[in-house]
């Protein structure tokens, strides 16, 4: 069989099929009920984990906090017209809102504002492929069901400005924090506030365009992003189950998550419940995600805007791994944003991702180009391949090196 044609019609057929599939809706459901159904015959055990999930939360603080901000700008600049010292304070604790709110929600990666959006339910789904023995090791491969709402902002904008965009909210928080303190104890002359509110205004014009960075009415299919981690770990498994393959003692499992681009809620949510599962036997967690780029292949050691670490040792093992395939893959440099793999590493099971995308970005990333005629088969290809190697090597020696 052609798993590579399986993969990339798999993934056409959820695109076509299940159509906005943002976090925690039915089509992100009725999507792992596809899988699930396809899967019946090579798995054991199919579990699916409902968790509770606030879909906007995570990439709604962005616009959220630009909203605040320009707020807080204008209520600086009323106090500077009018006098009046409450207005600075006003703006003094927007500000100090705001920062927290993009400090905890998007760099820690850590639930904060959910309870201001509406709440569904999400849903995870587990397969397992279980050893010939009592298992003594298991490796699960994970993919995100669910897509990413559309970003213009990374559509229509080129890097250097989106840069520029994300670097004026900084720098506006840290302005208005010390201008407001200033103000309030009096240590600045009208004229001298003038001049401050001027500097304020032309700062939040050039992060203004953050009020826009996501388009709440298109969401985006996912292809690259992250189907095809979802049907690489399926894809896998299926093989082994056409052939007859069991290991002895390691069970090879698909976790298939919801609410990755809404802040990893569901891997958290898996790990979080089954913790305790996965540190009673030697389990390891590889995350392939948007595998596209063979040039950008890079393996995550580092994430959630490089806080938290990765294993060093599914790390290795994913490199040695790609040498057996003829390929010498660096570890990822910073980016900004995380995967499903740092969700278990911060409560201790050894994790690591593999992924094929420049963080620059690139045009097909949440944006409405990531779409299945936008595919790449040989990466596709090697990943698998790498993907197999380490399970080949995890399975004979239980070890991850």
């Amino acid at each position: 069989m052609d798993y590579i044609k399986y993969i990339t019609d798999g993934i056409e057929y959820t695109c076509k099929n299940h159509k906005r599939r943002s976090a925690g809706c039915e089509s992100v459901k009725t999507a792992q009920a596809d899988m699930a159904e396809a899967m019946k015959d090579c798995v054991d055990e199919i579990r699916t984990q409902q968790f509770e999930i606030h879909p906007k939360a995570f990439i709604g603080s962005i616009p959220l906090d630009a909203l605040i901000s320009l707020i807080a700008c204008a209520l600086f600049t009323a106090g500077v017209l009018t006098g009046k010292v409450w207005l600075y304070m006003v703006s003094l604790i927007l500000t100090i809102v705001t920062a927290t709110i993009i400090i905890v929600e998007y760099i820690l990666f850590r639930p904060f504002t959910d309870k201001l959006y509406p709440k569904k339910t999400g849903q995870n789904l587990y397969m397992v492929r279980k050893a010939k023995n009592t298992p003594k090791r298991r490796i699960i491969l994970c993919g995100h069901a669910d897509a990413a709402w559309e970003m213009p902002v990374l559509k229509h904008f080129p890097t250097v400005l989106i840069y520029i965009c994300i670097g004026s909210a900084f720098l506006y928080w840290a302005v208005n924090f010390f201008f407001c303190y200033l103000a309030l104890a009096g240590f600045l002359p009208v004229k001298t506030l003038y001049v401050f509110t001027v500097i304020e205004i032309i700062n939040s014009i050039m992060y203004a365009p953050l009020l826009f960075f996501v388009d709440w009415n298109t969401v985006v299919d996912g292809a690259n992003d992250n189907l095809t981690g979802c049907y690489l770990a399926m894809s896998i498994i299926k093989e082994m189950a056409d052939n007859d393959i069991r290991y002895d003692d390691t069970e090879v499992c698909a976790l298939i998550t919801d609410g990755e681009e809404s802040g990893l809620r569901g891997a958290r949510a898996f790990a979080n419940e089954f913790v305790e599962e996965m540190l009673s036997l030697n389990t390891i967690v590889i995350a392939p995600d948007t595998v596209h780029s063979v040039e950008e292949l890079r393996i995550f050691s580092r994430g959630i805007n490089y806080t938290e670490s990765n294993s060093e040792e599914v790390c290795n093992l994913l490199q040695f791994s790609a040498m057996k395939n003829g390929l010498d893959i660096r570890t990822a440099e910073f980016y900004p944003g995380a995967n499903d793999s740092e969700a278990f590493s911060a409560i201790g099971v050894k994790a690591a991702a593999i992924c094929g995308v420049a963080f620059t970005p690139q045009d097909y990333y949440h944006t409405v180009r990531d779409t299945y005629t936008n595919l790449n088969p040989d990466c596709i290809k090697l990943v698998r391949n790498i993907l197999k190697q380490a399970i080949d090597m995890f399975t004979k020696t239980g070890k991850t090196f």
